[in-house]
Order: C-alpha cells, then sequence, then structure tokens
C-alpha cells in the first residue's frame, strides 16, 4: 500500500508463544502521552452508513459503538492499529472496527519515529481523543503477523489478536481497492487495482479533490493493476499528491468490502461469541497433531443423471465422502493436483451428504463455482434443489454449453409460467437502443425471476462475496421480514465447501468460519498452484489478512488433509514434467495414453511427442507495463493453421500468456472463438491442447519474480488434457523453474 514497510529484522523466533489472554505490552521509551484530539478523515464510508463527520455528542454513530467496544474489550492493553499514511504533520491510522481512517496531529504524539506501514498499539481512544501512540514489541508484533508461532489458547486471546489483526488487514486491502497511487508526477501516471471511468475524481488522505481526464490505460501483468495516464489537469493538484502516494477513487463502482463486514459481526458482539471455538482452536490453538478417528472409507459409487450408469469414486475420495458425513470433525482439507477429481468429489458429497442441513459450494471467482454447479448437473442428485446465485453479467457471457441449470434465470425458465414472459423481455434487451434501456430490460427479468428465490433450496452455488452479501442482506421488509434465503443461511447451514481454496484469503476464511458458526468447514485446492491475489511475503497488510487459508488450515497440523495423487486430466507422459518437478513424482496417472498424438498434423516439427517446446528466437517490444513479441504471434499462428487443418480447431485449444498485452494480441490475430488468457485467469481451466506464450527473450535477472514463480509456472504448464506447446525464446532454458519443466526429458525442442 503506496510505500509500505516491509518486515523489520527481527532475531531469530521463538518455536511458540501461547497467550491465555493478553497482558499490558512493554511501553517504548517515549516522553509521557497526552490525550490527542482526533481528527475524522473525509474519506467516504464504504459501508453504511456513510458519515462524514462525528456525529453529536446526543447521538450514538458506528464509530462510537466501535469505541466503545474497543476500550471495553482492550481495556489498557492496547488496541492494534495501522500507519496509512505518516508526513511531518499527520498521522492517518487505521482502527479495527473503523473504516475510516483517524488523522491525528503527529506533534501531539510524542514518538518520535513512525514508519508508515507498520504496526502501533494506542492504549485507548474515544471520541474525545487518543491517549498516545506507542510502538509495539518484537514479540507482540509476531503474533500480529506471524500466526504459526502464536498459540491461541483461548476465545478472549483470539478476540484479542487474530480478530483485530485480521480487521486491519481487511482495511488495508479495502481501502486499497478504492485507491489509485501515483506512479508518475509531470505527466500523471496512475496505478489501481480496478478499472476507471473517463473522468476522474480522486480525494487525498487529507481530503482535498481534484479532477482528471484519463488519457490511456494498460494492464500490469506482473502485479495485475491497471496503468493509467491522465491528461495533465486543468487546476493545480493539492500540494500533498506525490510520487508514492495513495488517492482515492470518488468516481466510478466502488467495492462493497464483504468480508471486513463479516468479521465486524464477532468483533463487535465479543461479549456474546456465537462462533466455532473448536474450530479456530485447531487452525490457532496449540499444534497437538491431534489424530482424527479412522473414518469408513469403503468402495463409493455415484449414480450419473439420466441412468448413464455410475462412477466409482477412488479411495481418497471416498475418504472426503466418509469424513463430509462425519458430524465431530469441524474442518478438512483436500490437496488437489491438477486434474485430480477434485470437482467431481465435491460433488460426491454434495449427493452422498446425509444431513438435513443446507450446503454451500463456494469460490473466490465464478468459474470455480460454475465447475461445481455443472458437475452436480451431471449427477443423479434424487430430490435434493439446488439454486446457482450469478450476476447478470456473467450470465450473459456464458454459452447453452457452460449455462448452469441450477441459475435464478435458468430455475425461471424451467417455469412454464414465467418462461414465455423472460422470453419476450430479453428480445427487448437485444433490441434496446442503449445501456439504460438495457438495464430497465434486465431489471424487468430480475423481477419476473422473484419467485425463485421464495422457496428452500438444500444446496447453494455463489461466490463468497455474494453469499456474504445475501447473508447481511438488509431486509426490506423490516426487522422481522426475513426473506428465504437469508433466514436459511442464518440458521440452517451444516457444510460449507470452498474450491481453489490457494487463492482464499485468511480473513476470508476466518469471515466463512464466523458467518456460519454450525458449519463444517472443506477446503479444496492446491498449495503448488496461486495464493491469493495481491499476497506477497513481508507485506505487512498482506501478512494480516491475506495469507492462503489452505496454508492457515494446515498449520498447525490439527485438522485432516486428504491428498488426492491420481489423475484424470493427463496421461503419465503429458504430466510428467509437472508431475517429477512440483510434485516430487507422486502423481499417478489414471488417464490411458492417446492412440494418436493430437500434434501430428504439425509433422516432422512434433516428432512423435505431445509436449513441445518451441523456440523462437524473436524480440519483444515494450507495451506500457506489459510486453509482445511479434514473432511468437506468427509461430502461433502457425501452429494453429496445423491443427485446424486436422480438425482441431477453438474447441480444442487454449492459449495462455505470461503478458495481457500479448494475449490481445493473439486475440488480434486468430480467429473468432479461441480461449486465450493469462496465467492467473487459467487456473481451473483445462483443454485438450494448450499453447503457453512466454513472450520473453530472456529471463528476468531476479529471482523468484513473477515470470519464475514456481506456482504460476505451474498452473501454466498442468491445463492439458493431451498436448502441451510452450513458445518462448531458447534462453528460457535457463530461466528458474523453467529449466526444470524445459527438460529434454519431458519436452522434444523444435527450433522454428
Amino acid at each position: 500500500m503506496g510505500a509500505r514497510s516491509s518486515k523489520n529484522q527481527q532475531e531469530a523466533r521463538p518455536t511458540s508463544q501461547r497467550f491465555n489472554s493478553i497482558q499490558p505490552p512493554t511501553q517504548a521509551k517515549e516522553a509521557p502521552l497526552t490525550p490527542v484530539a482526533i481528527k475524522q478523515s473525509s474519506l467516504p464510508n464504504p459501508t453504511p452508513p456513510r458519515l462524514h463527520h462525528p456525529q453529536p455528542s446526543s447521538e450514538v454513530g458506528p464509530m462510537e459503538k466501535a469505541i466503545s467496544h474497543l476500550s471495553l474489550v482492550d481495556n489498557d492493553r492496547g488496541i492494534p492499529v495501522y500507519a496509512l499514511s505518516v508526513t511531518d504533520q499527520r498521522v492517518c491510522l487505521f482502527l479495527p472496527s473503523y473504516d475510516k481512517f483517524i488523522e491525528v496531529n503527529r506533534s501531539q504524539l510524542l514518538l518520535n519515529t513512525i514508519k508508515e506501514g507498520e504496526i502501533y498499539h494506542i492504549p485507548a481512544i474515544s471520541v474525545d481523543g487518543i491517549r498516545g501512540l506507542y510502538a509495539i514489541t518484537d514479540e507482540r508484533r509476531k503474533s500480529y503477523i506471524e500466526r504459526k508461532t502464536f498459540e491461541c489458547a483461548t476465545i478472549e486471546a483470539y478476540q484479542q489478536v487474530i480478530l483485530p489483526a485480521l480487521l486491519l488487514g481487511s482495511r488495508g486491502r479495502d481501502f486499497e481497492q478504492r485507491c489509485a497511487q501515483v506512479e508518475q508526477m509531470g505527466e500523471f501516471v496512475l496505478s489501481a487495482q480496478r478499472g476507471f471511468p473517463k473522468k476522474l475524481k480522486l480525494r487525498t488522505v487529507l481530503g482535498h479533490s481534484f479532477e482528471v481526464n484519463v488519457k490511456k490505460i494498460q494492464r500490469n501483468d506482473e502485479d495485475r493493476r491497471w496503468m493509467v495516464t491522465c491528461h495533465t489537469p486543468t487546476e493545480p493538484m493539492p500540494t500533498e499528491v506525490k510520487k508514492g502516494c495513495l488517492l482515492e477513487i470518488m468516481s466510478g463502482f466502488t467495492p462493497v468490502p464483504r468480508v471486513t463486514d463479516a468479521l465486524m459481526q464477532p468483533y463487535l458482539n465479543a461479549h456474546q461469541p456465537n462462533t466455532n471455538w473448536s474450530l479456530l482452536s485447531a487452525i490457532y490453538g496449540e499444534s497437538s497433531h491431534r489424530i482424527h478417528p479412522r473414518v469408513t472409507s469403503s468402495t463409493v459409487s455415484i449414480h450419473l443423471a439420466k441412468n448413464a450408469g455410475v462412477r466409482h469414486l477412488n479411495p481418497e475420495q471416498a475418504e472426503a465422502v466418509a469424513r463430509y458425513n462425519t458430524p465431530s470433525i469441524p474442518a478438512f482439507a483436500i490437496e488437489a493436483p491438477p486434474g485430480s477429481g477434485k470437482t467431481m468429489t465435491a460433488a460426491a458429497m454434495a449427493v452422498s451428504y446425509k444431513g438435513k442441513g443446507v450446503q454451500l459450494f463456494l469460490s473466490t471467482a465464478n468459474v470455480p463455482v460454475l465447475n461445481m454447479a455443472l458437475e452436480l448437473a451431471k449427477l443423479d442428485y434424487g430430490s435434493l434443489k439446488a439454486i446457482h446465485f450469478i450476476s447478470s453479467e456473467c450470465e450473459g457471457r456464458m454459452t447453452e454449453e457452460n449455462r448452469s441449470p441450477f441459475s435464478v434465470l435458468s430455475l425461471a425458465k424451467a417455469s412454464e409460467r414465467l418462461r414465455e414472459t423472460i422470453e419476450r423481455l430479453e428480445e427487448e434487451k437485444a433490441r434496446a437502443p442503449n445501456d439504460e434501456e438495457r438495464k430497465k430490460a434486465q431489471d424487468e427479468i430480475n423481477k419476473v425471476c422473484g419467485p425463485i428465490y421464495d422457496t428452500n433450496y438444500d444446496i447453494y452455488f455463489a461466490t463468497i462475496d455474494m453469499i456474504l452479501g445475501r447473508l447481511f442482506k438488509q431486509n426490506l421488509g423490516g426487522r422481522h421480514q426475513v426473506d428465504f434465503t437469508k433466514k436459511q443461511l442464518q440458521t440452517n447451514v451444516e457444510r460449507v465447501v470452498i474450491d481453489e481454496a490457494s487463492q482464499l484469503t485468511e480473513a476470508a476464511l476466518n469471515a466463512i468460519i464466523h458467518s456460519f458458526p454450525m458449519a463444517q468447514i472443506v477446503l479444496i485446492g492446491d498449495s503448488k498452484q496461486l495464493v491469493p491475489f495481491k499476497y506477497a511475503e513481508g507485506d505487512v497488510v498482506s501478512e494480516l489478512a491475506a495469507r492462503s487459508a489452505l496454508e492457515v488450515m494446515k498449520d498447525k497440523k490439527n485438522l485432516p488433509v486428504i491428498k488426492l495423487c491420481r489423475v484424470y486430466r493427463a496421461s503419465s507422459v503429458a504430466m510428467a514434467h509437472y508431475n517429477h518437478v512440483f510434485y516430487d513424482g507422486k502423481l499417478v496417472s489414471e488417464r490411458p495414453e492417446p492412440k494418436e498424438n493430437p500434434l501430428l498434423s504439425l509433422g516432422p516439427y512434433a516428432k512423435g511427442s505431445s509436449c513441445l517446446y518451441w523456440q523462437v528466437k524473436g524480440f519483444t517490444q515494450q507495451r506500457g507495463t506489459s510486453k509482445v513479441n511479434s514473432q511468437e504471434i506468427n509461430t502461433l499462428q502457425l501452429i494453429v493453421n496445423h491443427l485446424r487443418q486436422s480438425k482441431i480447431d477453438e474447441k480444442d485449444v487454449m492459449i495462455i500468456s505470461y503478458y495481457d498485452a500479448q494475449r490481445k494480441a493473439a486475440e488480434d490475430a486468430l480467429p473468432k472463438g479461441y480461449e486465450i488468457l493469462t496465467v492467473d485467469s487459467a487456473q481451473g481451466r483445462e483443454k485438450r491442447i494448450v499453447i503457453v506464450l512466454t513472450t520473453r527473450t530472456a529471463p528476468p535477472a531476479d529471482k523468484g519474480s513473477f515470470f519464475t514463480d514456481p506456482k504460476r509456472c505451474n498452473v501454466a504448464v498442468s491445463r492439458h488434457k493431451e498436448a502441451l506447446i510452450v513458445i518462448g525464446d531458447p534462453s528460457l532454458t535457463s530461466a528458474e523453474n523453467w529449466a526444470r519443466v524445459l527438460s529434454p526429458k519431458y519436452f522434444k525442442h523444435v527450433h522454428n
């Protein structure tokens, strides 16, 4: 975030720290602290109600409630705060309980050294002011951000250490998502995590607003941020606008902080804990290497839809089904390498569940959720009723082949009474002359679909943001008129399954645990694939809240971990490179070798191999923050044309590009219909043949970079079912991780 500091150099960590409750930390040696008046930021509050000024003393607003709670719970033990911005005159601090930062006059803090991007303590806070700011000890800092070594023995310790840390990290992430960072002055260049409207209204941390017009927008591949070049403002910018500073985007869409909102519920109601302490203690308590009772995982057969036969689960999948039906297990993880049948496992758990409560099947993105819904549709799910929450925008991008049969629209169209009206409105929407008219037609479609929500369902498919939004949705009919969905989510959820859990943040995991305290949690993912977006080791905000939930659940070794090791996507030969490089050769393929090499149409180029490293000596051009390589695109066209001659077209081929500008160049060069993705968006997908564009003409000098990251490399080279072609410069064989992957043991090297 801006110029966030990385971790301080610390002594070797102890093996563990055990806390039953939190004692007052040792105070830094500073001058005596006196009450300091605080000033609320004028930035907008992303969660209702929107307060821009302190409430009159006769009223009790959300800030006063949060402050009262903090003083009560933490007393004189210290409230952790995050230093968002530090100048000679002012310090802007985030508190766990409030979504707007607090601006403090630095001269009154009496702490000589205050670092931006670090954690501090305040002993207490009231509407009248802060009674000082002081540095925390290394031991206390570790308890906030190094939770592997921290043992949380009581619910009180969790509420005083883990929960505030998660909230601070979430506040930082939420603020960063609302902001742009100044990358360059003169020609004014900004970067941000989300897209921009053509005209930007920006506000500084000191509350000064100004406007700029957007000139050019580009995507930075390495950190997936948008880079925006702006026209020079006609009016002078505020003096505090400098390179590296954060500016809040006041125009356009503002994301709702669902996870942070969910974490606030237990934080503000700590005196009435309603949470799954047996699970939280297993995650954050003593590493006791608990031995969970063995489950009976005899042969399990799942009936397919339309009497199409049965599918027999392997022993690891059968164990997952058995543990899913064991109430005494609060949670477990499923390590699922590429193509190991994780989506089938999730669907099998759904249809085999013997409980009577609601099951949630979630993920951080739409594609994994859709895959689980489509997999369930292939099975005989009997009388189970399922619904899939998905936005109309996402559903509009679906084809008939991959449309969810459980989406609200699909369920509504299954009703003869509603289908005719919906189809008429869809025709009106298609003929609408502008966005406003299209929106009106879509609103009418949504109204017609309304009755679909007014019933109980056994299974819900949704993204995590979507399900939390439904859970905390305001009751339109008043306090006592809760809709069907919200009532079920509040009272009846017994199982929560989260796919692609390597990309789930620790904060989101805790939000789910608190939101559904009676549910068993199942995380499915691959710890050798990509971690949550924007996680950076050593970055304070990342360490506070954005570690991978899959790793967090496994830290203390107190919960069962099922390792799927049988692969159904690729044959032994097709997966040999990633099996040996990333999985130590422990994966076993259940897929026979194809009778015919799908790359035969490439003639002598293929030389009988289904994994090709196609060497191209090209030239890389910089396109803003991204890269293109026209020689690679020419080679891509050559390969695609050969494949098309043998009737292998867009239905069978996926193109994965490391750089977004190269992805766009590939889109322009190929016939319509090809799935062309960046590596990060390809996780969770598969295709018969995959072509990887590496684009670079020389490996990066720094180790562990975006390009050589082993988890990103693993995703890129494991999406294929039958054949993989990596197009790259000859120097790629000297790049970290790539050198082992592209070994002649696994790949036939082709010279262009």
